[in-house]
């Protein structure tokens, strides 16, 4: 944690120092604080990113992708995916939210009892998670991780943070809790309003081998009407078997390297 702090807090050495600098010295100090910042900002906000701590967001080239889907468990989205799901013999991982988890139980115990992974996607989703203090980081963490282990009876592995927005104690907090952080390598955007078959060519055409493919629950559509991203689901799961491609869960995926993820180690500074 002191190493990622001081990421953030060193920059503001420089801008101090600025004051005391000749003019040109001092807007060059400027010049790079800003640049600095922006540095930083890109980094907490990029989903790949691990200036903040690691991670994992594709597999090793192999004939599998991970399925994952964000946001749920959803009470019309969740069943109707693991129905398709069972009906083309395919596994997820579900990175479900914990407050949601609390209000669906049956629909964790039932993704669970079907075979498929359960993930962590923290416990209320909040949008400005990049900025959370370190108590409600491990509050985000821990207690979607407790519900979501005691309702699947499994202790998850992977956590995906909302949006997939890093936080400077994340990464601490995930190796305390035995986490790894997992974002992705394919997504569709399907939560901006895409059509079923906008979000089915978009994955059809980004998927490869090892890809980890990004999918929601509960996306907007017009009342009454069901979800793109389900109605695009059958359609990519064919896709994908016509190429070779089996959908299978981000632990499996990880698996076949052979090694299973596992978070690393927290620092003696933390």
């Amino acid at each position: 944690m002191i190493r990622n702090a001081s990421i953030l807090i060193a920059p503001h050495a420089l801008l101090a120092g600025a004051a005391l600098l000749p003019p040109w010295a001092a807007s060059a100090s400027l010049a790079i604080w800003a640049a600095s910042q922006a540095f930083v900002v890109t980094e907490l906000l990029r989903p790949r990113s691990r200036l903040f701590g690691p991670g994992v967001w594709k597999g090793s080239a192999q004939p599998r992708v991970a399925l994952t889907f964000d946001d749920g468990p959803h009470p019309v989205d969740t069943p109707a995916i693991l129905d398709i799901l069972s009906s083309a013999g395919a596994r997820a991982t579900f990175f479900f939210v914990g407050a949601f988890a609390r209000s669906h139980p049956d629909l964790v115990r039932r993704a669970a009892r079907e075979g498929h992974e359960i993930g962590v996607h923290s416990d209320t989703h909040p949008w400005w998670f990049s900025v959370a203090g370190p108590r409600r980081v491990r509050r985000e963490v821990r207690e979607a991780a407790r519900v979501l282990g005691d309702l699947s009876e499994r202790r998850p592995r992977f956590f995906r943070p909302p949006m997939g927005h890093k936080n400077i104690f994340l990464a601490d907090e995930l190796a305390s809790a035995e986490l790894w952080m997992a974002t992705w390598s394919t997504r569709a955007f399907d939560t901006l309003g895409r059509p079923p078959e906008k979000i089915l060519d978009r994955i059809l055409r980004g998927a490869t081998p090892g890809s980890v493919i990004l999918l929601h629950e509960g996306v907007r559509r017009a009342t009454g009407h069901p979800s793109p991203t389900v109605t695009a689901l059958p359609g990519i799961l064919e896709g994908l078997k016509r190429r070779g491609l089996e959908a299978v869960t981000l632990g499996d995926l990880q698996a076949a390297q052979g090694k299973e993820a596992k978070p690393a180690r927290r620092s003696a500074s933390a």
